[in-house]
């Protein structure tokens, strides 16, 4: 296993969003670089999915390209003439999956963009100066889609030289060849030879090392791993390791605030899922949504008081915070104690309270989970509740996954004008997340806060089993099935 470095990682900058007066981190990137089949798309992939960032392969946008000069008819065109092409090519991109996708002139190109036609165009095609600003630009468009694991070339030369990490994988020419063989069989089946397939990546590999524009360089500040000899999961393992050991970038698993105690925590948790336990045959489905590391926000349905214990008992690989109405910590002086030791940040819901809000989306924006509940106050009669604008503002601020919980039975065992705690059965439902990409589809829409919220409290909704919960009020319905695990 080798790994090397030529200097100190370069820090993440910060910056302002004037629209709301609060300071948040920019998105992470995450640049892996190298040649043709050094295991770049596959590592990039597992590192993304591990991290819950969004992965970005920016081979597929110049192949993407290329297949769309071929099939307008200027396949060997000169420089100037694809320059003079470009603004007729209009690409949109969106998430699916936890990977950026996008269509070509309305057109997904599918796996032809990796036909020996398009390999054997598209390093000429991408030496072009005009296409590789056009790229580029495309790439850096794609920040607002979240923390990104960005394949390529010159990610971490040119296009992000400031990324919070940066990677440089590299093989043996012959391992190199035998991996893009394989991966072209599977395409193309018996048709490929071998010997064609190597002379392909070599030539590959020399016109992207001499290009005058953006040469295929390890950029400084770099780690090199060689992967000749390692599995994916080797090369994604020792990414993760150097990515967590990192004091400044790791993702913290609980922000140190005055008065906090883990310890007081994890006894509560204990004391009140036995409890749930007992008294409630306490049961949870599809946790496997809930991601085990990075900033989220988990949002849930409210019933009863029972509910915040309900959603985070059974969530034993994190931290979770609450936001809760500042009455709270004003009923005793236990309570207040209890609370603020457990991580609860207290709320002014009579008016904008900036400084929570602030406190809040910088929480989740360090990497920590955050707990919501949407409709502000319990239900009168068991119903989804009307949401206001408010959350939705938070959410896009944020900028972070959010996952839907729906809560069932509490509002039987514990409802808002009862005196005594009934022992009736307790469900959480937790659904696939709602990803800022989601979000992303109403920019610019003036009413796009109160969407937003409309569009989680629909997921919450959906996850209902029985399918009983009516909200009074929303813009946006969705149709889902809750997942088990």
């Amino acid at each position: 296993m080798t790994s090397t470095r030529t200097h100190s990682v370069i820090p993440v900058k910060t910056g302002i969003q004037n629209m709301c007066y609060i300071e948040i981190p920019m998105h992470s990137i995450i640049a892996i670089d190298g040649p043709s089949a050094s295991g770049k798309s596959t590592v990039s992939r597992k590192v993304a999915e591990c991290l819950g960032y969004v992965h970005v392969d920016s081979g597929a946008i110049y192949r993407a390209l290329t297949w769309q000069i071929i099939r307008d008819g200027l396949a060997g065109a000169s420089p100037e003439a694809i320059a003079r092409h470009l603004p007729s090519v209009a690409m949109r991109f969106f998430v699916e999956e936890g990977a950026v996708r996008f269509a070509i002139n309305d057109v997904d190109p599918g796996p032809a963009i990796r036909s020996l036609a398009v390999q054997e165009q598209v390093s000429a095609v991408a030496a072009i100066p005009e296409v590789r600003s056009w790229v580029g630009e495309h790439l850096q468009s794609l920040t607002p889609f979240g923390d990104l694991v960005i394949e390529g070339r010159d990610i971490g030369t040119v296009v992000f030289p400031e990324a919070a990490f940066k990677f440089y994988l590299d093989a043996d020419p012959e391992e190199r060849s035998r991996r893009r063989y394989r991966e072209q069989q599977d395409l193309a089946g018996d048709e490929m030879n071998p010997a064609e397939v190597k002379r392909a990546l070599l030539r590959r590999d020399a016109c992207d090392q001499s290009r005058s524009t953006a040469p295929l360089a390890m950029a400084p500040g770099a780690y090199r791993i060689e992967t000749t000899h390692l599995t994916i999961e080797d090369v994604a393992a020792q990414i993760l390791a150097i990515i967590r050991a990192v004091p400044k970038h790791r993702l913290p698993k609980a922000v140190e605030r005055d008065g906090f105690k883990p310890f007081v925590y994890h006894i509560s948790r204990v004391f009140f899922l036995c409890y749930l336990w007992v008294f409630h045959r306490y049961a949870t489905h599809g946790r496997k949504h809930v991601p085990r590391e990075g900033g989220c926000i988990l949002v849930s349905n409210h019933a009863s008081f029972l509910d915040p214990i309900a959603v985070c008992c059974n969530i034993w690989n994190r931290h979770i915070y609450f936001l809760a109405r500042d009455t709270l910590f004003k009923q005793s002086r236990f309570m207040k104690w209890w609370a603020i030791s457990v991580g609860t940040l207290p709320i002014n819901r009579t008016k904008g309270d900036i400084r929570a809000l602030k406190e809040a989306i910088n929480l989740v924006r360090q990497g920590n989970m955050l707990c919501l509940f949407l409709e502000g106050t319990r239900t009168s009669n068991g119903r989804l509740q009307p949401v206001k604008a408010g959350i939705g503002f938070l959410i896009e601020k944020a900028g972070v996954p959010v996952v839907p919980a729906y809560v069932s039975g509490t509002f039987e065992a514990f409802s808002r004008d009862a005196r005594w705690v009934k022992p009736r059965k307790i469900v959480v439902y937790f659904g696939k997340p709602v990803t800022p990409v989601d979000c992303a589809v109403f920019k610019g829409d003036p009413d796009r806060h109160q969407k937003i919220a409309d569009l989680v409290m629909a997921r919450i909704a959906a996850l209902d089993p029985a399918g009983s919960s009516i909200m009074a009020s929303a813009s946006v319905s969705v149709k889902a099935t809750p997942d088990k695990c």
